[in-house]
């Protein structure tokens, strides 16, 4: 989930600055919307997931029966990707396209176009409203004293475990673990030789994956610190990253090593569901396929354990993103807009039973029963072990990453894959990988 340079990342967006300056015109009451109850409204919600499979229409109808006189219709290809989302987004945009209200998968997504006002501060309808965003949801998306979106989906990070393979070796479900009894399990559950061998564990090539010691501390985890201008690379938990892939991929060999990942194009659903890996660090978007689906069916148990720890005394983390809502700038219905994103992001994403909600009213419990329901093989799924996970898994602070984020975290994983194919060392790495970050701040600093 990468996006290019500076160049290429902010192309798309770039050309429709000049078209969205000045679009913000005053704010109407969020009372209109009932006072309009006459007048009949179509919002078009752009984003990129798949209606029939993760329950939109479900969405659309309880919402429309709540609001009778506000239509939701959907733009979306329904396939899932985000990042093909966001250029048909900015095209919309660029062409003129009715837009009211649009979705984010990641942080930076959303911070870019906020940047060229492309979205509505709803600082004037929270108001309103009469309630504090860091009271009602986990997120704060809040730029500056500005709120341009409201938190959808909250995700947690976790690991999932073949427990046929824990029970094997003897292992109970980790409640509460460090990095070095990740890799002690990492190290007991790989098995075999050539091509049959069994990893313990499997990396991706996610961003995450090249700082998995740093990226889950509850504050002070990206690449660079909050002024976007200073280094964070003289983390010592950088080199605890690359040091735990170190041990995992070459000394103890009990994880997939990175050239077989690259030069196969492996990934993690089919690596952890046909069993080549005994052990995924994962999402919570993986709940409802823990129980296989019918592309890849599950024929064993799976269990949950929470992110692993630098220090046995450290807290419980876990990384604190999910999907951001908000309303078109240039929107000609932001009563009604921003109306079903507060409903959404309430009410809706609970009714809709995919996600679990950033809105701390929410029922988890009854959510997570939804989501395993929702697998192809529930009792697959062991509940008691998520549920574990999800209610002590403490969110990390909500820090809002600068618009050149995915080009930072390009340029570093650039120099980290050396590492991992063996052509450096640690300290090299770093040292490389510095450099280049530093490149990227300095062209973004102009």
């Amino acid at each position: 989930m990468l996006i290019n340079n500076k160049a290429r990342s902010l192309a798309a967006i770039s050309i429709i600055a000049g078209l969205l300056s000045g679009c913000s015109g005053p704010i109407a009451k969020n009372s209109e919307v009932t006072d309009k109850k006459t007048e009949q409204v179509t919002l078009k919600f752009h984003f990129w997931y798949n209606e029939d499979q993760d329950n939109w229409k479900i969405v659309y109808k309880e919402f429309e029966k709540k609001y009778p006189n506000i239509k939701i219709e959907a733009v979306t290809a329904g396939d899932n990707n985000s990042i093909d989302y966001l250029k048909k987004l900015d095209l919309a945009a660029a062409s003129g396209d009715q837009i009211d209200v649009m979705m984010f998968s990641q942080p930076q997504f959303y911070t870019q176009r906020a940047a060229i006002k492309m979205l509505e501060p709803l600082n004037n309808y929270i108001a309103k409203d009469g309630y504090k965003v860091q009271d009602e949801y986990y997120i704060d998306p809040s730029i500056g004293d500005k709120t341009y979106a409201l938190p959808a989906k909250k995700t947690t990070f976790f690991v999932m475990l073949n427990k046929n393979h824990l029970d094997e070796a003897g292992l109970p479900v980790p409640k509460d673990w460090t990095w070095d009894e990740f890799l002690d399990y990492s190290k007991k559950l790989t098995k075999g030789e050539g091509a049959n061998k069994r990893y313990g564990t499997f990396f991706h090539t996610f961003p995450i994956y090249y700082q998995i010691a740093q990226i889950n501390q509850m504050d002070n985890y990206y690449l660079y610190k909050d002024d976007g201008k200073t280094l964070n690379l003289d983390n010592p938990l950088i080199k605890r990253s690359l040091d735990i892939r170190k041990q995992a991929e070459i000394v103890d060999k009990s994880a997939t090593p990175y050239s077989e990942t690259v030069s196969q194009k492996l990934s993690y659903r089919p690596q952890f569901f046909n069993e080549k890996a005994s052990m995924i660090i994962t999402g919570d978007y993986m709940i409802p396929e823990a129980g296989g689906t019918d592309k890849v069916p599950a024929n064993f148990k799976t269990v949950f354990a929470p992110y692993p720890k630098v220090n046995k005394n450290d807290p419980t983390t876990t990384i604190s993103g999910g999907d951001l809502m908000g309303v078109y700038a240039k929107s000609k219905h932001k009563d009604e807009a921003y109306q079903f994103v507060r409903w959404y992001t309430t009410e809706g994403i609970t009714l809709q039973g995919k996600y679990i909600p950033a809105w701390k009213k929410a029922d988890v419990s009854n959510v997570l029963d939804n989501l395993i329901a929702s697998s192809k093989t529930p009792d697959n799924v062991d509940k008691e072990s998520l549920l574990n996970v999800i209610k002590n898994s403490i969110p990390q602070k909500f820090n809002i990453p600068k618009p050149y984020h995915d080009e930072i975290d390009k340029a570093y994983i650039k120099e980290v894959e050396r590492f991992l194919l063996g052509e450096v060392d640690t300290d090299a790495a770093i040292k490389n990988a510095s450099q280049k970050v530093q490149e990227v701040i300095k062209n973004n600093s102009k």
